[in-house]
């Protein structure tokens, strides 16, 4: 069964299998790949070579096949010296550094047999120019031990054996005599997208501003739907708000109406036992004779009492 490498098992293949490796690259089961020296920004077509203390600038919508500082070497004569009759197949995959960026990098994969440089393509499809340095940890090598059985008949003799530096695709186009009308694709006849491609395809300088037109169209339809998402969003705040002042006014009506209830039922109970003190008082002859003698003290004690009932109801109110 296939057997992942761990980190001891990874730096046994340091300046055999890994060339040019760094211990600082090392991961549990993984070992981290660097940004090399050669390139090209494929949209351009211009090649470039950097060394330390030195970067390369991606501008938005732009893409660089970019090396991996260090080498591989999968050929059986190599895999013979340190692990006898097995041999090594390894997956690489970006870091997600990249893609929290909105960098865009494929992943792939080594076969058994691979023996020359990686090589990459990283295309920015953020608004900001990224920038990357000579000697930079971009990618994440795993590489898997395969046992005698697990070995591939055939170990990989493709284009891009023993390869030095950025090698551009050898992949085989379309046969001669293909034409226009042979193709089909997505775009509308006439349409604006139509004539961005053609700009595109008509070479420098005018494929840079045809890249630049199709990115600037990119960000307009995505700030289109963040816009149409702000409207809809403030479209449900103003129907959840447009209830709110209905709400208020049916409860302060509520509210007065209790009080004014409460109060109308204070006054009935005070001026109840305020008559139920009088005819109190006029069923009692001597009492009351002494009142219609005093009436001036009687009018101020009920005045005072009055003036205290207005205050506590006032009070109350409150």
């Amino acid at each position: 069964m296939a057997t992942l490498l761990n980190d001891p098992e990874l730096k046994k293949l340091f300046g055999t299998v890994i060339k040019d490796a760094d211990e600082n690259c090392i991961r549990p089961n993984s070992y981290i790949l660097r940004l090399g020296s050669h390139g090209t920004f494929i949209n351009t077509d211009k090649e470039f070579k950097i060394d330390t203390n030195k970067g390369i600038r991606l501008n938005p919508g732009y893409s660089v096949g970019i090396i991996a500082l260090e080498k591989i070497d999968f050929s059986p004569a190599t895999m013979g010296e340190i692990f006898p009759e097995c041999a090594l197949h390894g997956f690489i995959s970006p870091t997600t550094d990249l893609s929290r960026e909105g960098l865009i990098a494929p992943s792939t994969q080594i076969d058994s047999g691979y023996k020359g440089t990686l090589n990459w393509t990283i295309t920015n499809t953020s608004g900001k120019t990224a920038e990357f340095v000579y000697g930079e940890k971009l990618f994440r090598l795993t590489i898997f031990r395969l046992e005698k059985g697990e070995k591939p008949e055939l170990p990989y003799q493709g284009d891009y054996q023993e390869k030095d530096g950025y090698v551009s695709s050898k992949r085989r186009g379309a046969p001669r005599g293909m034409k226009k009308s042979d193709w089909v694709d997505g775009l509308v006849k006439g349409g604006p997208e139509e004539k961005i491609e053609e700009l595109i395809s008509s070479g420098y300088p005018w494929n840079i501003l045809g890249s630049r037109l199709k990115w600037l169209d990119d960000q307009l339809k995505t700030v289109t739907n963040e816009y149409a998402e702000i409207i809809n969003s403030i479209d449900k705040l103003n129907e959840k708000m447009s209830g709110i002042p209905q709400t208020i006014t049916a409860t302060v009506k509520d509210l007065l109406r209790n009080r004014e209830a409460t109060f109308m039922l204070k006054m009935i109970t005070w001026l109840a036992g305020l008559i139920g003190a009088l005819l109190a008082l006029t069923s009692h002859p001597v009492l009351w004779g002494y009142i219609m003698n005093n009436l001036s003290i009687v009018g101020f004690i009920l005045l005072a009492i009055c003036g205290l009932l207005t205050i506590f109801i006032a009070k109350k109110q409150k």
